[in-house]
């Protein structure tokens, strides 16, 4: 993964208000306007922080992947089991969807893939595979040191994981409640032999 650009004031505050965007409609249903509107600004001065939308994508996409490559090493620097990194691994992806019943950014661009910019595909697909790998760590250290029982390769279990997951988001969306969620983690935990 690249190193991120150091972005002004201005820029992530214009970050900020598209990724919120971006949480409520989607990338396709956002303007340069949305943002001017919200900035307080002309739509042509957004051009002067972001040449385009598609660079604004992709600055968006990368931030999604680093944060989320940071957020897995502090996880990894507590030195954690395997059942507790998984704890926490599910946290991160739920709380979100339990309090504010909004979607997440990886999920918008799996939806949306097709219709991306290429550059934004490439951090979606850096982002993704940023989850599975560390996540197929975790299975396989657990099963490796017999606190884990499931009857796939932990690569398998990692997508079966991230896929419920991101399922659950969108379904928490859809119905503005999140309670289903606390047994559905349950059944991941039963499923790998906890």
């Amino acid at each position: 993964m690249s190193a991120m650009p150091a972005y002004t004031t201005t820029q992530i505050k214009i970050m900020d208000i598209a990724e919120h965007l971006m949480q409520q409609r989607g990338y396709n249903a956002f303007s340069y306007q949305d943002i001017a509107d919200e900035m307080g600004m002309r739509k042509a001065s957004l051009h002067y922080h972001f040449a385009s939308k598609a660079a604004l994508g992709e600055a968006l996409a990368e931030r999604l992947a680093d944060r989320t490559l940071q957020r897995l090493e502090q996880i990894n620097q507590l030195n954690l089991g395997p059942w507790q990194s998984l704890e926490k691994f599910i946290n991160a992806f739920i709380l979100q969807a339990k309090i504010t019943h909004m979607m997440d950014l990886g999920g918008i661009m799996a939806a949306e893939y097709a219709t991306l910019p290429e550059a934004m595909q490439n951090r979606t697909q850096e982002y993704f595979t940023i989850l599975h790998a560390w996540l197929t760590g975790v299975l396989d250290q657990g099963r490796t040191r017999g606190l884990m029982y499931f009857g796939t390769s932990p690569d398998i279990k990692a997508d079966a994981i991230i896929s419920l997951l991101k399922g659950a988001i969108l379904l928490s969306v859809a119905r503005q409640n999140g309670d289903f969620i606390d047994p559905l983690i349950e059944d991941i935990k039963a499923s790998l032999g906890g």
